[in-house]
């Protein structure tokens, strides 16, 4: 889930026409665990549904490896079916490639990139899991993911690059001498600036990217989708210059504030299962620290 899905996560649910739906009727959704969309959740309508890239399918879900139609989801009494529609790359259910299944919930059902599974909730659950979800995965002050929230997706997003042999990159930036705005003019205005600087990165970096606060005056990015070492640089130095020409405002005080970034790229090989999540943070942090040495308001990498 982007961090831009908090601010609607009721929409999806409130915004449907609920009116076969008590507070105890327990209605499917499809969730998406893993992919660009990850967290989002699709009310499903009985009869049939067209799942696919298009915008014009009944559920849209934004992969470059699933066809613009690329199924089409079944809701007959009691039974969900999931039927492949001549796809480019196929529908698994489970581990299995299908052309006509049924669909339990729990099960795993992959198009693409992206991988899912049906959910039974009813109203008051939905409230409740999406308010569970806030406060379980939101910065309290920043308004981003939170590091515990970011690991767990972070961690999925690398199985998932592991078994498909697909690149993976870690970003680390942090506020130079941030340690001097606290000093000068009070944690207060702290906080503010950093409010506002995770703002500013929310409207420069690419929408699909996990983004989280790390820690104190430090942020995490993993690119999703298609990366490369050029695409993490370019992406590091674009953050940069925002930050860099950007006016942090607390009542008359303007302050002006630079960040340096590290960032790590690895190709993933078949025989590198052991790569780890804890290992690409370190090689990024790393870089991070060289980017300091070598005189901040800059990007590095170790390669």
């Amino acid at each position: 889930m982007n961090e831009t899905d908090f601010t609607n996560l009721n929409k999806t649910v409130l915004m449907d026409d609920d009116s076969d739906v008590s507070a105890g009727y327990s209605h499917p959704y499809l969730v998406i665990y893993i992919g660009n969309a990850s967290g989002r959740r699709h009310k499903l309508v009985r009869g049939t549904m067209t799942i696919g890239r298009s915008n014009q399918a009944d559920i849209t879900i934004d992969d470059e490896r699933i066809s613009r139609f690329h199924c089409i989801i079944e809701w007959l009494g009691e039974t969900i079916i999931i039927q492949d529609n001549g796809s480019t790359n196929g529908t698994y259910v489970g581990s299995r490639k299908v052309n006509r299944a049924p669909l339990s919930p729990g099960v795993a059902l992959q198009m693409g990139h992206s991988i899912m599974k049906i959910e039974y909730k009813n109203e008051a659950e939905i409230k409740s899991d999406d308010n569970l979800l806030l406060r379980a995965s939101v910065d309290a002050l920043t308004g981003v993911f939170n590091r515990q929230h970011f690991i767990q997706l972070a961690s999925m997003e690398i199985a998932y690059a592991i078994r498909y042999r697909l690149p993976i990159g870690i970003i680390m930036m942090d506020i130079d001498h941030f340690k001097r705005v606290n000093d000068k003019y009070g944690h207060q205005t702290g906080d503010i600036v950093l409010a506002q600087f995770a703002n500013v990165v929310l409207e420069n970096k690419r929408t699909e990217d996990l983004f989280a606060r790390y820690g104190g005056e430090e942020f995490i990015s993993m690119p999703r989708g298609k990366i490369s070492r050029d695409i993490m640089y370019m992406q590091c130095e674009r953050l940069r210059r925002a930050i860099e020409n950007f006016e942090f405002h607390f009542d008359s005080i303007t302050i002006r504030i630079t960040v340096s970034f590290g960032f790590h790229f690895k190709r993933v090989e078949c025989s590198e299962v052991e790569t780890t999540l804890n290992k690409l943070i370190r090689e990024a942090d790393q870089a991070l620290y060289l980017a300091k040495a070598r005189g901040r308001n800059r990007t590095e990498s170790l390669l």
